[in-house]
């Protein structure tokens, strides 16, 4: 493994750290909307994972290296105790972290539409489809859009991936996730965190109402590895709850962290 990498943060707010994780091919600013509403009451602390936004790429992106990571860039920062919320890949990274953390102090987690289990290879049409697409002759984000939409069907899904589409200071565009480490780590990233203790602090799950991420299955391994879990729904949203009903996402998290 490479040397841990000090991660790209925005912080705001003032109060007890709440450290935020985004998702896969996802970056700090996709909860910079909730952020407005939890600063009010924490120093919110939204990082960039490892491979991710502006943070440097890490070798292998296991959840182990990338939990290393983020708890000693923490412990950079001064960081010894907090609050925690990760959603999709940053929920796996949140979990490997309170499972095993020795030098943080979780004091209480949310985990946002993900369950601590291996899931199928449902990435590999969206890798195969951004590895293929010809960035240097890209015209602008509406031609990659339509380069894409014969692959990713989605409009949501594109319009999200597009968002880390960026020129580089050549003019060329690039992206800002490590396409080519994900590929070669996609493996890694479908398998469950680790747990080498069962998770003390009190943990809330958020589930996505249309998403097929959390199953009711899922809660038999979760009450496994966690021993004091809540659950929520937050209906009519998919994947991205905190996207897609901003206001009563971020009322769920505050009623959680404050009680």
């Amino acid at each position: 493994m490479n040397p841990l990498p000090t991660l790209s943060q925005d912080v705001s707010g003032n109060g007890p750290a709440l450290v935020v994780l985004h998702g896969l091919f996802g970056d700090a600013d996709n909860f910079r909307s909730i952020a407005l509403h939890l600063e009010r009451y924490f120093q919110v602390m939204r990082l960039d994972l490892p491979g991710h936004g502006k943070s440097p790429h890490l070798s292998p992106m296991s959840f182990q290296n990338m939990a290393q990571a983020v708890q000693s860039h923490l412990t950079k920062e001064g960081v010894s105790r907090c609050h925690l919320l990760g959603h999709s890949l940053g929920g796996k990274v949140a979990m490997q972290l309170a499972g095993n953390s020795q030098d943080i102090h979780i004091e209480k987690l949310v985990v946002v539409d993900i369950a601590p289990k291996l899931y199928p290879a449902h990435h590999t049409v969206i890798l195969d489809a951004l590895s293929q697409l010809p960035l240097n002759q890209l015209k602008n984000r509406s031609d990659a859009d339509k380069r894409l939409r014969g692959t990713i069907t989605d409009a949501g899904v594109r319009g999200f991936l597009l968002k880390s589409l960026h020129r580089n200071a050549d003019g060329q565009y690039g992206w800002r996730f490590d396409l080519n480490g994900i590929r070669n780590d996609y493996e890694l990233i479908r398998q469950p965190p680790n747990f080498a203790e069962v998770v003390q602090c009190p943990s809330l799950f958020i589930k996505g109402g249309n998403s097929d991420y959390i199953s009711h299955e899922d809660e038999l391994p979760i009450r496994k590895n966690f021993s004091n879990p809540e659950f929520k729904e937050i209906a009519g949203t998919g994947h991205w709850p905190h996207a897609e009903k901003p206001a009563l996402f971020a009322r769920l998290c505050l009623e959680f962290l404050n009680s």
